[in-house]
């Protein structure tokens, strides 16, 4: 009994100094979370009036470059945007990271359709697809769900040199028989759920 009196007499000696520091505590964390807010304020509008591409993509802040990359993107600018996005993927979000492969992927799948015809069979353009292709994995490896890699994943493989022109599509040891496109003029992800998996 007089254990338990000096216990509860020991915790109300100290409840004072225990509620200062939750209220200290809660003080940091209002404080942290309002400067946060701000940052996010902030970004939007630079990103909404596009003054964010004045901004130098740092690698601190892995959403801004991320920002700075799609607007850079947008804009035709491909080079730059690629130079932000390679910012972006190194975040230790996984979420921003996958965005940031796929938006990668994104940009070598454009460059290689777009020298497809001029240089078809090239170095350059098999390079471009390569680079594409690994992007596109490496996104789905962080999210197994992003059907947008899958699908450009299928599209890499029928603009591959190797892959064009034959009736059948082929993804790593997968083999899927006669061309979607040629069977019923559309591919549907939902067919088979293992396409486009790394």
């Amino acid at each position: 009994m007089k254990k338990t009196h000096r216990l509860r007499q020991r915790l109300l000696d100290y409840f004072p100094s225990m509620i200062f520091g939750i209220a200290i505590l809660f003080c940091v964390a209002t404080v942290y979370y309002f400067m946060q807010w701000r940052e996010a304020i902030s970004l939007n509008v630079a990103y909404d009036d596009q003054s964010i591409l004045t901004h130098q993509p740092t690698n601190d802040n892995y959403l801004e470059a991320y920002s700075i990359a799609y607007l850079l993107n947008q804009n035709d600018k491909p080079n730059r945007a690629l130079k932000a996005f390679e910012i972006a993927e190194a975040s230790s979000d996984s979420h921003l990271k996958a965005l940031a492969k796929h938006a990668l992927g994104n940009l070598h799948l454009s460059g290689a359709e777009s020298s497809m015809d001029d240089e078809h069979g090239s170095r350059r353009l098999v390079t471009r697809i390569l680079l594409a292709r690994e992007a596109y994995k490496n996104a789905l490896r962080l999210e197994p769900d992003l059907y947008a890699s899958r699908f450009n994943l299928e599209r890499l493989d029928r603009i591959s040199p190797a892959k064009r022109g034959s009736g059948t599509t082929i993804t790593d040891t997968y083999t899927f028989g006669i061309d979607p496109f040629k069977q019923n003029g559309r591919a549907l992800m939902k067919d088979n759920t293992r396409r486009g998996l790394p």
